[in-house]
């Protein structure tokens, strides 16, 4: 799935194959893993960066790289589910991210289409007045104002401004920050055994470790599953559209997104709890591109997939009070870039056993009954109705009623199997049960993927796994095979 930023090519690392012992090991090469790893590095640090796949193909790859403090209409309700000292305390290290990309940018003369701009929280003429949102965004520090930009091509009721937030290529920014990095690839980290990664071709033992994973890889420390949830989202790139100067999110339930990447105009929209795809989020992209900018061109189409907490707030530092020498960032949200940043920042503190004034609000070990347990039992709901589907409720078709290109539930034999048919008229059926923890597995049409909606694992319709906390394919039904009906 091409995007905007994939044309960067990151140079090839190495399979793990071998026993290593090293300062500290970072599981998980995204941008988070990569900023830590430099950052120890820089330090004077050995460190070991061990990635599944390819350096920053994931979520990385898949941003709309927005460099900003201001993460939709969030500051009242920041304040009130974390009280105001740990609300200007994420604020801050949100803003000084964005001043941590830009001193690196210049520092090291990385060519990465950095470049300064406002960003925008808008209301529709119909929608709610931001002037709340505006009063506790400048209450707690940020460089805040009300307007009503005249950039766009249609109207709003206002709009609160963040001065001096960015937009970059974050690929084109890797690729800097690689030199002198000690880099695995195609080395899925396995099982934390002690201080020992354990890979498939060897193992990396470290005084400290860092998972920085999509999703944590570890379910019993932490209890991360039952703390996060993930949401995918769809974005498109044009060309032939206006080159907006500002960065946009829409303040109402659409959640609109638009910014300028060089002579594209991005826009994304169509979120939703992985597992609940309606099956047309690209269709009410297009729809949308073609009312504001008739005369804009699709070039890319792609979609991400965010980690949500209870709170809103990202979970990073130790992993579990159980174990002081392991440690995790995760639950980045929708605002990954400045919160890669801040979280790297807050690692190497914590490695070097520094204080960081941003620790206390991004700790794991935090829990907020007012923001937190409505979520939670949200979430407990999602677990119980995905393994009650798998286990009582029928499947929803027969496997000749599925059209070519589309999926569907089947119950065959006296099981419930997933099964794609192919144009060609081929069948692929697969175990519906996700090996996470079990949950029943839902059809993703715009994509032709299962996904699951308890913790968001994906998989292709071959059973292929494409996104964690799965770590195992889905089990292929063998009697369908390949056979046409």
């Amino acid at each position: 799935m091409e995007t905007p930023w994939t044309g960067t090519k990151l140079p090839h690392y190495p399979r793990l194959e071998e026993q290593l012992y090293t300062d500290v090991a970072v599981v998980g090469g995204g941008i988070t893993g990569i900023l830590t790893a430099y950052f120890l590095q820089e330090q004077g640090v050995r460190v070991v960066l061990l990635e599944e796949d390819r350096l920053a193909g994931g979520t990385t790859a898949r941003t709309t790289a927005k460099i900003t403090a201001q993460h939709g209409v969030f500051c009242e309700q920041l304040v009130q589910n974390f009280g105001v000292h740990l609300a200007r305390q994420y604020m801050q290290a949100n803003l000084h991210a964005v001043k941590q990309y830009r001193d690196l940018v210049e520092e090291k003369g990385i060519a990465c289409e950095f470049s300064t701009a406002p960003s925008y929280v808008y209301a529709a003429p119909d929608g709610p007045s931001l002037e709340r949102e505006m009063a506790y965004a400048a209450y707690l520090g940020a460089p805040a104002h009300l307007c009503v930009p005249d950039e766009l091509p249609f109207p709003v009721r206002e709009a609160v401004c963040f001065e001096q937030q960015a937009k970059f290529d974050p690929l084109k920014f890797l690729a800097a920050l690689l030199p002198g990095l000690t880099i695995y690839e195609h080395s899925p980290a396995r099982n934390i055994r002690g201080h020992t990664v354990l890979c498939d071709g060897g193992s990396v033992t470290a005084d400290h470790i860092i998972v920085t994973t999509h999703f944590p890889m570890l379910n019993r420390r932490g209890l991360y599953p039952l703390r996060m949830y993930q949401q995918r989202s769809y974005l498109i790139a044009l060309s032939n559209a206006p080159m907006l100067e500002g960065m946009y999110l829409d303040a109402g339930c659409d959640g609109w997104s638009l910014r300028r990447s060089g002579e594209l105009l991005i826009l994304g929209g169509g979120s939703h709890r992985c597992g609940e795809n309606l099956g047309d989020s690209y269709e009410v992209l297009r729809r949308q591109a073609k009312t504001w900018f008739p005369q804009s061109k699709e070039e890319y189409a792609w979609s991400t997939q965010d980690c949500m907490t209870l709170d809103g707030v990202p979970y990073v530092g130790l992993y579990s009070s159980a174990a002081p020498f392991l440690h995790v960032a995760t639950g980045f949200g929708k605002w990954g870039m400045t919160n890669a940043m801040a979280a790297a920042t807050i690692l190497t503190a914590e490695i070097f056993g520094n204080h960081s004034p941003y620790a206390e609000v991004y700790s794991p070990t935090r829990f907020f009954p007012s923001a937190s347990i409505s979520t939670l039992m949200e979430g407990a709901l999602y677990a119980i109705r995905g393994i009650g589907r798998r286990l009582f409720v029928p499947g929803e078709q027969a496997a000749e009623s599925i059209a070519p290109g589309h999926g569907g539930i089947v119950q065959y034999h006296g099981k419930k199997y997933g099964v794609y048919r192919h144009t060609d008229g081929s069948l692929y059926a697969v175990s519906l049960a996700c090996p996470h923890l079990g949950c029943e597995l839902a059809w993703n049409d715009d994509e032709k993927t299962w996904d699951c909606p308890c913790h968001g694992s994906r998989f292709d319709y071959t059973g292929r796994r494409l996104h964690e906390p799965a770590k195992a394919a889905l089990k292929p039904c063998k009697d369908f095979g390949k056979r046409e009906i």
